[in-house]
This record gives C-alpha cells, sequence and structure tokens, in this order.
C-alpha cells in the first residue's frame, strides 16, 4: 500500500512542500473524530472572512487616497497658472497626506486572523492521516473495482452522493497513488482527469499555488503512460512538457529513450494486486435462499414477553440468526454517548480502519443492559470476563472480529443504518448480511463455514458492538 516515504518522494518530485508528522488525529479511522475536523473547518472559513474584510478596509483606503491623488493632478492640469489654493492643497497633501500612505502600506494586516491561523494548526490533518484518507479511498476503489470517472463525479456503485464533483487536485493524488503501486493504467486514467478538470476549471491558475500545476500533471503522466508502455503517448505528453518548459532537463533526456522503447517489443508486468481475497468477497453476488427459512418472535424470557423480538433464520447450513429491532433509538445513543469520548486506535496499529472500546461485564447500566438483552435471546450464560467492544468506522472502514475459537458463539449488534457498504459475509454460506440499526446478528462457532469479513464502508457513519459469548 501507500508507504510514507516514498510516497512523500513522489509529492516532492511534484513540488509539494509538505512536512510530515508521527502524531495523528484519526480522522480517516473514525468518523466521530472527523466531527471536531470540520468544527475547526467552519472556525478557518470564519477567520478567513474576517481576513478578507480587513483586507477590503485597507483596499478602501487605497482608493481614497488614489481617487484624491487624481483629483489634485486633474486641478493642476486644469489651469495653466496655480492658483494659491492649488499650491497649498499641493503642500498639504504632499507633506501630511504622502507620509500617512507610507504608514498604511507598511501597515500589518490581519495580525489575529494569522495568530488564530498559528495558534490551531496543531490541530490539522498530520501526514499520517493524510496517508490513511489516501488509502482509504484507494481500498474502496480496488475492493469495489469503482470507476475514477464516477468517484470524481459523486457517483459510487451507481448512487450518486454529490453533485459536486472532485477538483483537479484530488484526482491528481490519486493519480499519484496509483502510480506509486504500479497500476499504470488507473494513474494514466486518475491524472486524465485531473488535466480534464484543470482545463474546465474556470479559475486554473489558483492550483498553482498548491501542491499541482498544469506541467506537474503532465509529468506524473508521462511517467504513468511508459509504465504501461504507452510510449507514444508519454511522448507526446513529454513534448508538452517542453512546449511549456523548453529546458526541462529530464525530458529532454527521457524522449530518445522513449523513442527506442516505441521500436522495441513491450512485455507489461501485471501489477501485484491488492486486497484480492477482500474484493472476492466483498464484490461477489449472494442470492438469498428461501428454502425452509422463517421468522418467528421470542417470548422466552420476562422481558421477551412484553417486548416480543423477531427472529429471522437467514440459512438452514448453519446457525446464524438476525433479531430485529433488538435495541431502540434511546439505548443505541446512551451506548454511543458513553464510548464517544474513550474510543482508541487500537494498540500496534497500523492500516487499521477504525477506533474501538471495550466495556467489562458491569462498569454502567447501558452496559448491563445491553449484556442482558443478548442474554435473553441467545438463552445462553454471559461470560463476565468477556468484554463489550463498541467499535465505529473510518473511512473506507472495515472490523474483522477477532477470532471467535474458544467461544460458543458470537453477537454482532447494529448501532446505525449506513447508505451503502459495511456488509457482513459468511462466503461458505453464501450469506451478506447489511447493516441494520438496532439489529443483533448471532451465529454459533460449530465450524468452518461461519468465517466471515467485514466488506469496506462506503457510504454513512457506522457503529457496531461485538461479544463473544461462551
Amino acid at each position: 500500500m501507500v508507504k510514507v516515504c516514498l510516497f512523500l518522494l513522489l509529492l516532492t518530485a511534484a513540488g509539494a512542500q509538505l512536512q510530515y508528522e508521527t502524531k495523528t488525529h484519526d480522522v480517516a479511522v473514525s468518523l466521530e473524530s472527523l466531527v471536531p475536523m470540520l468544527k475547526l473547518k467552519e472556525a478557518y472559513v470564519q477567520n478567513f472572512e474576517s481576513y478578507k474584510q480587513a483586507l477590503e478596509i485597507q483596499l478602501k483606503q487605497v482608493y481614497r487616497l488614489i481617487r484624491h491623488t487624481e483629483d489634485l493632478l486633474e486641478g493642476k492640469t486644469a489651469k495653466t497658472g496655480h492658483s494659491f489654493w492649488q499650491q497649498f492643497r499641493l503642500i498639504r497633501h504632499m507633506h501630511w497626506d504622502w507620509p500617512q500612505s507610507l504608514k498604511l502600506m507598511q501597515k500589518v494586516l490581519g495580525a489575529n486572523e494569522i495568530a488564530f491561523s498559528q495558534e490551531r494548526c496543531h490541530e490539522l490533518p498530520t501526514g499520517i492521516d493524510f496517508e490513511e484518507a489516501l488509502g482509504a479511498i484507494y481500498r474502496l476503489q480496488t475492493v469495489y473495482s469503482l470507476d475514477p470517472a464516477d468517484m470524481a463525479g459523486g457517483i459510487l456503485r451507481g448512487k450518486r452522493y454529490s453533485r459536486k464533483k472532485w477538483e483537479p487536485n484530488e484526482c491528481f493524488m490519486f493519480g499519484l497513488v496509483n502510480l506509486y503501486v504500479k497500476n499504470y493504467e488507473t494513474a494514466e486514467y486518475w491524472l486524465e482527469l485531473a488535466l480534464f478538470y484543470y482545463d474546465a476549471h474556470r479559475n486554473p491558475k489558483q492550483f498553482e499555488t498548491m501542491v499541482m500545476k498544469y506541467i506537474t500533471i503532465l509529468e506524473m503522466l508521462v511517467e504513468a503512460t511508459k509504465g504501461f508502455g504507452r510510449f507514444s503517448a508519454s511522448m507526446e505528453h513529454a513534448l508538452e512538457v517542453l512546449s511549456i518548459q523548453p529546458d526541462h532537463p529530464y525530458m529532454l533526456q527521457l524522449l530518445p529513450k522513449l523513442q527506442l522503447l516505441e521500436s522495441q517489443p513491450f512485455k507489461r508486468t501485471e501489477p501485484e494486486e491488492d486486497y484480492v481475497k477482500l474484493k472476492a468477497l466483498c464484490a461477489k453476488l449472494y442470492p438469498r435462499k428461501v428454502n425452509d427459512l422463517h421468522c418467528s418472535y421470542l417470548r422466552s424470557t420476562p422481558f421477551l414477553q412484553l417486548a416480543a423480538i423477531r427472529m429471522e433464520q437467514l440459512t438452514n447450513e448453519a446457525s446464524v440468526n438476525i433479531y430485529y429491532e433488538l435495541f431502540n433509538d434511546e439505548e443505541i445513543e446512551a451506548l454511543k454517548s458513553l464510548t464517544r469520548p474513550v474510543l482508541q486506535r487500537p494498540e500496534g496499529s497500523k492500516n487499521f480502519t477504525y477506533k474501538i472500546v471495550q466495556f467489562s461485564h458491569t462498569k454502567h447500566d447501558i452496559i448491563r443492559t445491553v449484556n442482558q438483552r443478548i442474554q435473553d435471546v441467545s438463552g445462553m450464560d454471559l461470560n463476565g470476563d468477556e468484554m463489550l467492544h463498541v467499535v465505529n468506522y473510518g473511512m473506507a472502514g472495515r472490523y474483522d472480529l477477532e477470532d471467535s475459537a474458544g467461544s460458543a458463539a458470537t453477537a454482532l449488534i447494529f448501532l446505525s443504518n449506513v447508505q451503502q457498504g459495511g456488509d457482513t459475509v459468511f462466503p461458505f454460506l453464501s450469506l451478506r448480511v447489511k447493516p441494520q440499526k438496532g439489529s443483533m446478528l448471532l451465529w454459533r462457532n460449530s465450524d468452518w463455514s461461519v468465517l466471515h469479513k467485514s466488506c469496506p464502508l462506503i457510504m454513512g457513519n457506522m457503529w457496531v458492538a461485538t461479544k463473544r459469548l461462551n
């Protein structure tokens, strides 16, 4: 995947000036961690608006000074002689106004706004946050075989989520990611999109103050097309680079090599594919089997007699059942509120896509309620040593439950609905289960047939709770 040092080398080659930090705010591994970042963005917008007002006030003063000076010039040229009044005005203006104008030009603008930005810089996403966000998009694209043009247009697996298209710099970044992992064809696709959106943008010059310039996209396109063996296209891009910068040393050296490569056979090396198993599981269609499956209402305990719970059997081949509306919104929010302040990235985490909390059996009222509810519907006595895990997914998040060996059953509680993704798949049972808020999935760990995987979240803020039963 995206290795930090080499990826940053790519960005440096593209002209980026980045500082990499070892800390993280976890904004890509938990959507709840993204909430403070959204509030910070609002504060930054307000800060820039205040800075803009300071500049506008300064500009108005400059305009007034210009108009005043032009009036004096008109007065001077309107008559052949100078009246004592015009002479006095000119002397006063040069003696009094001009020194004031110098002070106006020397005035430091936006001192408060600059201080605000400096004070809150430490709250901005770090290099690790940025790397993990890029990795999340790459994971989504790879696992679900998403089309770059659809992604850039806000369409994911046939569903439109945004009317606003991505800007050239986003497409450029994902072109670099795919270039690094040697997915040259996909890299070219992303970079061509970056070039297209750059040309179509009403103010493309604004991007030249950022990482990406037009010539930078062309330079990366040279590398992508060369890596894919499209040497004639690579030469075209190289020539366009030279039309912008005739003394470009790398392109001057590369052109003869490309001409030589074009005349020779090229054996394309397929890149090592990432997420092969996950792609096979999550992209697969799982037709529902109806056969002898049935629904029933549980009334086996005093609680269930008061509020019967609907249970659905999901397969005949193993004990996998789902219990609908087992928890209400108030209970779910109580559990989330308890969890939010203490969510943690898993220890030794690298490439994790979620944050998690573990709660003991009797620590809080809501935890006791959840555990008792699980016991009511499962009919199993809970081992007090087993923790309740509460998980919040991040971008393209997924959470595979720990090894269930040694436990009789596993409970997975869905604490939210999502727009798309986040399914739990049982490949050996040809079964896919979508998140349904308030419901609990329960399976007996009888044999290997209940081996399962979590598919990456596509859209939504996904929460789950899990518990192993003995």
